[in-house]
């Protein structure tokens, strides 16, 4: 699939007026967990910790102060981008002590395997951040 396909299919939420950047900071850090681990598996507390520091490194760009991974992981399981095995059922997905709980692996599904091909797809994801 082409990126910017990808990207244009995204059902991203409004904050503040601007879309939010929940779910292209997640591709951002995911992306650089796959190049990084070379695997499908990541680790919970890994993503966070990924996704928190690539907030930081774009807060710039963007409104809204949320920097919660649970809703756009919500999204990506939901979508079939990633699978997640879990202890229990998640009750809260914006509560950071229930996924670091109760989810014992997020793997990285077919799809996203095509985009994470790309070379380019890290500079082109951090152009769409807050367009």
């Amino acid at each position: 699939m082409d990126i910017k396909d990808f990207v244009d299919n995204l059902k991203r939420d409004k904050a503040r007026g601007e879309l939010a950047p929940h779910q292209i900071i997640l591709l951002i850090s995911l992306h650089k967990l796959y190049l990084e681990n070379k695997s499908n598996v990541i680790e919970t507390i890994d993503l966070m910790d990924v996704f928190s520091k690539t907030w930081k490194e774009h807060q710039y760009g963007f409104e809204t102060k949320n920097c919660n991974l649970g809703m756009p992981l919500k999204v990506f399981v939901n979508r079939g981008y990633l699978e997640i095995d879990i202890k229990e059922d998640i009750k809260d997905f914006r509560s950071k002590t229930e996924l670091k709980s109760k989810i014992t692996e997020i793997k990285i599904n077919q799809v996203l395997f095509q985009l994470f091909k790309n070379t380019e797809l890290s500079n082109y994801l951090i152009t769409k951040i807050s367009s």
